[in-house]
């Protein structure tokens, strides 16, 4: 059986290493670029941003300070934040004995993005941020009524771009299912350990490790008994019309849920 391949962030920061980058899945998906960054100590670090392109940091390990020009936002382990768009540049703080990790994600715009930009929906003037906790938990056909879903950043914030988590005791499974209308990578988060069918290939999947699931693929994820499921999907859709995908996402206050 194939292997899809899955990359395990490096978690360790050496004794007198202030911080560290590595990119990730680099040209995998047009237009997304992917930094694991690590930073300790305390001090300043500015983050530069891409013209044409949205940002978002996926908080996974630590606490800092982002400061931009209009404020600051504290941020905590398991939370994003989307930055106004626009912005040229932002800062990290860090206090003494802290250590940051997390995901510095960008996706560059297309022409269509850029006219969706254009109306109020996708307008972002100011910093959104949340908690994967805080996030609307949703459910669908081929999850059971033991995992947890939830929706961490709807479709109408950035254009073409939504993630969300899974969380669940095994033994549980997420069932088959594929979405050839989008790329999509998995994100292990705390404590996960699943594993990771798509076709003829599988992956065994950890905490903070990630893996791209292959395009059109037939797919599903299996966790053991006694063991966590505690993912993040991401999708990116190939057109607007894709996002039609998300439909199959019922609001847990949704009474209809056929």
């Amino acid at each position: 059986m194939n292997k899809i391949p899955v990359h395990n962030l490096r978690m360790d920061v050496f004794i007198g290493q202030q911080g560290y980058s590595e990119e990730l899945v680099n040209g995998e998906i047009e237009g997304l670029f992917i930094f694991h960054k690590a930073y300790t100590g305390m001090g300043n670090f500015n983050l530069t941003l891409r013209n044409d392109h949205a940002t978002f940091l996926l908080v996974l390990k630590g606490t800092g300070l982002l400061t931009i020009d209009n404020g600051q936002q504290k941020l905590e382990e398991e939370s994003i934040v989307v930055l106004p768009n626009g912005m040229d540049q932002a800062t990290l703080m860090l206090v003494e004995g802290e250590e940051l990790h997390f995901l510095e994600m960008t996706k560059k715009y297309s022409v269509e993005d850029k006219c969706s930009l254009r109306s109020q929906q996708f307008q972002l003037d100011e910093l959104y941020y949340t908690s994967f906790k805080d996030c609307k938990p949703y459910t669908e056909k081929i999850k059971s009524p033991n995992t947890i879903s939830r929706t961490i950043l709807p479709a109408d914030i950035i254009p073409r771009v939504a993630l969300g988590t899974v969380e669940a005791v095994g033994p549980d499974k997420v069932g088959e299912h594929s979405h050839p209308m989008l790329e999509q990578l998995f994100l292990g988060l705390s404590k996960n350990t699943i594993t990771v069918h798509a076709d003829d290939a599988i992956a065994e999947m950890k905490e903070f490790s990630l893996l791209h699931i292959p395009l059109g693929s037939t797919h599903w994820v299996q966790v053991g008994d006694n063991f966590k499921m505690n993912y993040m999907w991401m999708d990116f859709f190939l057109t607007k019309e894709g996002e039609e995908w998300l439909e199959t996402h019922k609001p847990i206050e949704d009474k209809n849920l056929d």
